[in-house]
């Protein structure tokens, strides 16, 4: 029988040299170069995943919204999430009206306090989702419950103004059903909601209030215009928008709002 002593290997002589200090610290150093070097690449990827797992909600809201129209006479769906001191009807809100008809991968749903669909972006930080903070100064207090909004143009009872700027609106307002819409994959539909301030717990922008010297700082009080990259109050701002016709889109504010009366891709009326 052999010796099974002779398979093992022979000790390390005393004097064997190790790693010297000079060694590891250049070991460390590779390590900590190659961290620089990816953790902004895989932060650019979690983004940009984060930006298309948005842009997928998007697509399937505005997809329901064709269905729902489909059986609702081409009526669109209306905006009801209150913000500040004013009071609306959130049984009307889309969260409620859409629910049986979306089909989105990040529906999260709380039945015991909210039966209806809450629909939330993966980049979506805001503070005041439940479980945090309350919405400020809404009465009475509330939580976000979705990351998303309409078009107010769009909306039967919220819609600023038709074409030509009328200043009366008809029953039923201008834009209550899709086929009054002359450029529906031009027209905004959905868009993302601010994640602080007021406007955190509503799911609608007033648009028709952007009328100032910078609209870009005016809009972003109201929607996140920068959720998915650009700088924050500026033309360059990034964020997703839902279209008419079913597609959505990763655009800059400065692509789909530059002046009230000219270039408003919320306005049916201006929308190119």
């Amino acid at each position: 029988m052999s010796n099974p002593d002779a398979y093992l290997l022979p000790p390390r002589p005393s004097g064997a040299p190790a790693f010297t200090l000079v060694e590891l610290l250049v070991v460390i150093g590779i390590i900590a170069v190659l961290m620089a070097v990816l953790l902004p690449v895989l932060g650019k990827a979690r983004r940009e995943a984060n930006r298309t797992f948005c842009l997928n909600n998007i697509r399937n809201m505005q997809l329901a919204q064709v269905q729902y129209s489909n059986d609702n006479r081409g009526y669109l769906v209306q905006a009801g999430l209150a913000h500040g001191q004013t009071t609306m009807d959130d049984g009307v809100s889309w969260i409620n009206t859409l629910q049986r008809y979306y089909r989105g991968s990040n529906v999260e749903s709380n039945t015991a306090t909210n039966p209806s669909i809450t629909v939330r972006c993966p980049s979506d930080v805001s503070p005041h989702w439940p479980g945090g903070a309350t919405v400020p100064q809404n009465n009475p207090p509330g939580y976000r419950r979705t990351s998303y909004g309409i078009n107010i143009f769009l909306d039967r009872e919220l819609c600023p103004w038709g074409p030509g700027q009328e200043i009366e609106s008809p029953p039923g307002g201008w834009y209550a059903k899709i086929t009054r819409v002359r450029r529906p994959s031009s027209t905004i539909q959905f868009l993302e909601m601010a994640y602080t301030g007021p406007f955190a717990g509503a799911d609608h922008p007033h648009v028709e209030n952007w009328a100032g010297s910078n609209p870009a700082a005016d809009a972003a009080t109201m929607m996140e215009i920068h959720a998915h990259g650009g700088r924050p109050r500026n033309n360059d701002a990034m964020s997703n928008y839902g279209f008419l016709d079913g597609h959505a889109e990763s655009l800059r504010f400065s692509e789909v709002f530059r002046d009230l009366r000219k270039f408003n891709r919320f306005d049916p009326a201006l929308a190119r």
